[in-house]
């Protein structure tokens, strides 16, 4: 869980200095600085929001745009809360965890419209539901402990009807765990389950209710307030980089591989045609565009967590995401 004591000490500072007007402007124009913090390394996950730095089409809007890499270690909401970048990419519980210490962050968008978390198990041990966990070793990282507890609780169990370990895909090969968590976009991390002569079973997050987005665009609740434009005009260009990887998928990684020389592009690219054909387009974006964020959705995953003991029961969708910075962008449905 995020540090109470780290972030509301960033959340003292305020970002830097908005500057500059949005829109395409001539090359002798000032443009409007804005760092991009995503909450992981770069790789395909990122991959629209690098071409559109690369394609000129953040340029095109008036932003100067600079994308910071992340990692195992960042922190994405503490560092758009004291301005180390002005938007942020992040995950659905840290959006909670901070709406329930009161900070001043929220979500204006999302990227991925379902978050990709699903459990695997090996095709000979029959665990074909949520419902078949009971007795049953669960592999996930420490971090997942309360997604695991919002997927049992969907099915009428509790944390203490399994025995949960800290594991990865090598610990299902090795049977030490009966079913372990992993991400249907790790292409590479999964194939030796993919291709499992006895075949495998899965159980997603979202279809066992827990329907959470992923790499939410996140900023301050005051930047949110006051420069709306900005942040649309942001949201436009990350459309625009994310249909021109999803027509472009080769190109797009090459470009992903200009900004890291340590990834392998073939296992990138399988990836990335799974993030766009699953995660990206969805039939929400083809019927309300580009990053559409659902706050009855919101207000669903918010009750789990509050009913399994995470946050406050009170918060509501009105407390982690605003809604202007969608309504004033002119979003691609796709």
């Amino acid at each position: 869980m995020i540090s109470r004591r780290s972030l509301l000490a960033a959340a003292s500072i305020m970002p830097l200095a908005s500057l500059g007007l949005g829109g395409v402007v001539p090359a002798h124009a000032q443009q409007k600085q804005v760092k991009l913090q995503l909450a992981w390394l770069y790789n395909a996950a990122s991959a629209g929001e690098i071409v559109a730095l690369k394609k000129g089409y953040f340029t095109e809007k008036g932003l100067d745009v600079e994308i910071l890499p992340g990692g195992p270690n960042s922190n994405t909401v503490q560092e758009a809360l004291s301005g180390v970048a002005q938007i942020a990419t992040t995950y659905a519980p840290e959006i909670m965890y901070g709406a329930n210490q009161g900070l001043p962050i929220k979500t204006f968008g999302a990227a991925f419209q379902k978050a990709p978390l699903t459990f695997y198990s090996l095709g000979e041990a029959n665990i074909k539901t949520v419902a078949d966990w009971k007795g049953k070793r669960i592999g996930a990282g420490q971090g997942a402990t309360a997604q695991v507890k919002a997927v049992l609780d969907h099915s009428g169990l509790k944390f203490e009807d399994i025995t949960f370990i800290q594991a990865q895909i090598p610990g299902l090969l090795q049977d030490q765990v009966d079913v372990v968590a992993s991400w249907p976009t790790n292409v590479a991390q999964n194939a030796p389950v993919l291709q499992h002569a006895g075949g495998y079973n899965t159980q997603s997050i979202w279809d066992n209710g827990l329907q959470f987005q992923s790499n939410y665009y996140i900023a301050r609740t005051d930047l949110i307030e006051s420069d709306s434009d900005m942040l649309a005009k942001f949201l436009e260009a990350c459309d625009k980089g994310w249909a021109y990887a999803a027509d472009n998928p080769e190109e797009a990684i090459d470009m992903v591989a200009s900004m890291s020389s340590a990834i392998e592009k073939d296992k990138e690219l399988a990836s990335l045609k799974v993030i766009v054909a699953d995660f990206i387009y969805t039939d929400e974006t083809r019927e309300h565009g580009f990053a559409n964020i659902s706050k009855d959705r919101w207000n669903a995953t918010l009750q789990t967590y509050a009913r399994i003991g995470e946050i406050k029961p009170e918060l509501t969708a009105d407390d982690v995401f605003d809604d202007r910075v969608l309504v004033a962008a002119q979003r691609t449905k796709r």
